[in-house]
């Protein structure tokens, strides 16, 4: 049963198509080569002027990552974060390894990073259903969930100690489309959506999402 279910779900694999691209967020993406600014006496981030302190320019790092330089062009951090937005004057980052999101501090020359609550991402992104890894059934690894009318946008909230950097979506009969953000998701047809290893096929490596 369990290779048929492999199979299937490789067979499945093949045949989605994903979208390389960010969804529409109002939150966007800070670009390659922008300026940011951070003022040390409040530790308030915002976007670059003259006038609002010590900036660090975004550049290319190692992967999909991205390093930040100072002023004298030397670098200065990285985040590990592959999305990286500001909010309320916070550096807020989100990564794809981890499924969280975090926010950003420069203190001491040195990144401190602090996990953002699921209340705090329901809060940035209202027209999202933020669904946790601990909502999921521990017999089926299943969650039913009701779609209404419209597109249905789904981000899932890594509230364990478990990493994520090979999973995707798959599916065989929900319309869907993945983005660059691997825990985003848009439905606009009702069915099964299935976030797995996509190396693996075992019973611990997949979340089934059953879109009503």
């Amino acid at each position: 049963m369990k290779k048929f279910l492999c199979l299937f779900f490789c067979m499945i694999l093949i045949q989605t198509a994903y979208a390389a691209n960010y969804p529409d967020l109002k939150y966007k993406n800070i670009k390659n080569k922008e300026k940011i600014s951070y003022d040390f006496s409040t530790g308030k981030w915002s976007k670059y002027n003259k006038n609002n302190g010590t900036y660090f320019i975004k550049t290319n790092g190692f992967g999909d990552f991205f390093d930040y330089l100072d002023s004298d062009k030397n670098f200065a951090f990285s985040t590990n974060c592959e999305y990286e937005f500001i909010y309320n004057d916070k550096l807020i980052g989100y990564s794809n390894k981890d499924l969280k999101f975090y926010n950003i501090r420069y203190e001491n020359g040195k990144v401190n990073k602090a996990e953002l609550s699921k209340e705090d991402v329901e809060k940035m992104f209202p027209d999202y259903r933020v669904i946790s890894f601990n909502e999921f059934s521990e017999k089926t690894n299943s969650l039913k969930i009701k779609k209404n009318f419209g597109d249905l946008k789904i981000i899932l909230f890594n509230d364990t100690d478990k990493t994520f950097e090979y999973y995707g979506f798959t599916s065989g009969n929900s319309k869907f489309e993945q983005y660059d953000l691997r825990g985003f998701l848009t439905v606009s047809k009702a069915g099964m959506v299935q976030f797995s290893d996509l190396r693996e096929c075992d019973d611990k490596s997949w979340y089934v999402l059953l879109i009503r």
